[in-house]
């Protein structure tokens, strides 16, 4: 199948949206398809990409001064989507939505090509700044009704999402799947604790707690400070390991400070991605918390990549997050926004280590049997045909 894949994601950057769209096409080329990705010329360092995902990257130049970017993206994207719509018409299009940039409705103007259409967001709870205003948000809301309208088939990484667009235009429920995401087993994968620790030069006797991630409101990471708070009282070695960066990253700081917790708390920093599987080897339990700061809870690809190390979760309870380690019996959910809760469980899986390794085999073991990112592709996989197929049989 020849698979054109549009995205408005810096593929050169190792965030969640990059990755999601590099994996899934990294996955689908695997899977023998022939897969071309238009993405925005990336200012990352990290582009040997084309040859190390097998899928021919088609860069759009883009200006980045100014608040130009859309724009320049939305142009250039849209003349690049219709060069490449003729020179090789491909059989479908998967479009990865990012609120605003509407160059494929364009280019498809004069093509029947099947979309299949992956929304992880909706704009009105996205978008900052300028475009939070009125005649512009209306715009935007306004772009998606078209879009869910074009598209043949529609995907989510989770059902609230959908839900969300169902409120907006009318969505054919047949049409409609949920692909949450995934993680790559020969990245993530069990490594030797003790080992790993010697190579990051933690000598404090621990136990460690760790969180990887971006610093933002939703993650909840105030709760976390406070809850390390109490842990301390029975562990007076814990550690706390705060890897990332993000604009909370100064409140934590103040907030570490006034509980006179910095002998408990570290500030790692950004980790470069490689080294990310080993922070997470290197820690006793795991913790990915959600504050409701929107209408849905997303998937947090975090969470995939610390069961697959092996390693116990310990995550706010609800939809996409405490249901999914109780299903999987991987880890344990807290209440949200309790400090006192939250290190109750905790203190649950510090003091029984049979039970930290019991839970960290049980993670590993789903992720690997059906949590990865070539399951997450399979399924992708037979979205596409049926897009195809209902194309060719409404035609």
């Amino acid at each position: 199948m020849r698979i054109l894949t549009y995205c408005d994601e810096d593929i050169g950057v190792a965030a969640g949206g990059s990755r999601q769209v590099l994996e899934l096409a990294k996955a689908l080329a695997l899977r023998g398809h022939e897969v071309t990705l238009v993405a925005p010329q990336s200012e990352g360092e990290r582009i040997a990409l084309a040859a190390s995902i097998q899928v021919q990257i088609a860069f759009v130049p883009v200006v980045r001064w100014g608040g130009l970017r859309p724009f320049s993206f939305f142009w250039s994207s849209m003349r690049m989507l219709k060069r490449l719509l003729q020179a090789r018409r491909p059989e479908l299009l998967l479009w990865f939505d990012s609120p605003g940039q509407m160059a494929p409705l364009w280019a498809l103007k004069t093509s029947n090509c099947p979309v299949v259409y992956f929304v992880n967001g909706l704009p009105h709870e996205e978008i900052q700044g300028l475009w939070r205003r009125p005649p512009l948000r209306g715009l935007l809301t306004y772009g998606l009704r078209l879009a869910l309208r074009k598209a043949t088939a529609l995907v989510s990484v989770c059902p609230e999402v959908l839900t969300g667009l169902g409120k907006l235009e009318p969505i054919n429920t047949k049409q409609s799947s949920i692909i949450r995401n995934g993680v790559d087993p020969e990245r993530f994968f069990p490594q030797p604790q003790e080992k790993i620790r010697v190579e990051l030069d933690l000598i404090a006797p621990g136990p460690y707690i760790l969180f990887v991630g971006g610093f933002f409101p939703w993650h909840g990471l105030d709760t976390l400070v406070e809850a390390i708070a109490l842990v301390a009282r029975s562990f007076p070695t814990v550690q706390c390991l705060l890897v990332g960066e993000g604009q909370t990253k100064r409140v934590l700081e103040e907030q570490v400070r006034q509980l006179r917790l910095t002998a408990h708390v570290q500030f790692i920093g950004r980790a470069d991605f490689d080294m990310v599987p080993k922070w997470i080897a290197a820690s006793d339990v795991c913790v990915v918390l959600y504050r409701k700061t929107r209408s849905y809870p997303g998937d947090s690809m975090k969470l995939w990549e610390y069961l697959a190390c092996g390693r116990p979760v310990v995550t706010t309870a609800g939809p996409g997050y405490g249901d999914t380690v109780e299903e999987l019996h991987c880890g344990l959910s807290a209440k949200a926004d309790d400090p006192t809760d939250l290190a109750r469980q905790l203190l649950c899986l510090l003091v029984d280590q049979d039970l930290r390794r019991s839970m960290g085999e049980r993670g590993w073991m789903a992720v690997v049997r059906s949590h990865t990112w070539a399951s997450r592709a399979a399924q992708l996989d037979q979205v596409c045909d049926r897009a195809i197929a209902d194309m060719k049989s409404t035609a």
